[in-house]
């Protein structure tokens, strides 16, 4: 046996159940993971990942795989799906959260203006209307 237990007497009868539950083997001290391909722990420092994605154990940008837009074009990761944004010019409605919100909030404030007030909006509406339709037509 090795050493002796410090943080309490070491009896015949835990001598005589280490033995049964172990055997003759020394125990060993580190850290181990779990290799799926070996079926076994192995030491850490001996462990090598799997070398395939399907394999990874973190789920990264795999939401991405397989996806394709509406016209059939490939956009199975970000740089993909990115670069087709930009060429289609398209874009996320989430960036336009802040355009959206100061819109209602103008829709807001116009829906609280008084009816004297709504009609000189609505002649400097006219007045623009009329503007870029003769800039328009020379």
């Amino acid at each position: 046996m090795a050493d002796a237990i410090k943080s309490r007497p070491q009896t015949k009868e835990f001598d005589e159940g280490y033995s049964r539950t172990f055997g003759d083997k020394k125990p060993t001290r580190g850290r181990w993971v779990y290799d799926e391909a070996q079926q076994k722990l192995v030491p850490a420092d001996e462990y090598r990942a799997a070398e395939r994605a399907l394999d990874a154990p973190i789920m990264m940008d795999r939401f991405y795989e397989n996806t394709f837009a509406t016209d059939g074009t490939d956009i199975g990761s970000r740089r993909k799906r990115r670069d087709y944004m930009r060429a289609k010019g398209l874009a996320d409605a989430d960036d336009y959260k802040e355009t959206w919100a100061k819109a209602e909030e103008q829709r807001r404030r116009m829906a609280d203006v008084t009816y004297d007030d709504r009609s000189e909006a609505q002649k400097l509406d006219a007045r623009r209307l009329i503007y870029q339709r003769m800039k328009g037509n020379r």
